[in-house]
């Protein structure tokens, strides 16, 4: 492996600490690792966008801020998400909203597709970059369809598979596994091309080899690219080692 492509993969990661219980001191590490590993970002809660900002501009490093919202639940009111969002939208790149999920489950995806379209719009007003997590561990065939059916006809920016912190118990009476699931990612694949859409796909949750970000890429049909691709990890470190270990074999 070469250098390039171990640059490459790390472009396209968002390095992730979304532990409620992390300390300011660990966030400033985490924006540390994330510029020592080359990613695209660091993911972080909104309580410390400000100080990451601050951080970030007194160190001069190149890296993006991206947010999670209404995280890891999906259940406040749009008025409320639009209020988060504004309230952060000057220290930030990008955020990524959970979607509605009880509005999911109940079949209201009128009220979810707009949801969806009015946070993107004040996203792309502040010119931040959007995604919407349809935490797959939570949905039925049917239920993802129809909802990446709404996220990627929207202008969103990307699709994101999942939180990484579902119900074990709920994912899986319905028969699903939590994180990042390649059958989900084909199917979000095969929407975008239905659809004719530009949207990128962030998987996330439970990546930690090398061989799970290829079958992720392969089934997202997009490239190595963070305008097209992203990864959501918090395990960042152990693959990079993984890919140095292959660079010197």
């Amino acid at each position: 492996m070469e250098k390039t492509e171990i640059e490459k993969i790390m472009n396209v990661v968002d390095h992730t600490l979304l532990k409620p219980y992390a300390k300011e001191k660990e966030i400033k590490k985490l924006i540390d690792d994330a510029v020592a590993l080359k990613t695209y970002s660091v993911c972080i809660h909104p309580l410390f966008a400000k100080a990451a900002r601050r951080y970030i501009t007194k160190k001069n490093y190149p890296l993006k801020i991206v947010v999670t919202a209404d995280f890891p639940m999906g259940v406040l009111t749009t008025n409320t998400r639009a209020k988060i969002l504004k309230s952060v939208a000057k220290d930030i790149n990008e955020v990524d909203f959970v979607v509605q999920m009880g509005y999911v489950k109940s079949k209201k995806f009128n009220a979810v597709q707009k949801d969806v379209n009015k946070l993107v719009e004040i996203a792309h007003q502040n010119n931040i970059v959007i995604k919407f997590i349809v935490e797959d561990a939570y949905t039925t065939k049917e239920e993802k369809e129809k909802l990446y059916e709404i996220v990627c006809g929207s202008k969103a920016d990307f699709i994101k598979t999942s939180t990484g912190f579902a119900e074990p118990e709920y994912a899986s009476s319905m028969g699903n596994k939590i994180g990042a699931d390649t059958e989900n990612v084909r199917l979000m694949a095969e929407t975008i091309k239905k659809l004719g859409s530009k949207i990128g796909i962030k998987a996330a949750g439970g990546i930690h080899s090398y061989q799970q970000v290829l079958d992720l890429l392969k089934n997202s049909e997009k490239q190595l690219d963070p305008k097209e691709f992203r990864l959501g990890m918090s395990g960042t470190k152990k693959l990079y080692e993984e890919l140095e270990k292959l660079k010197s074999n």
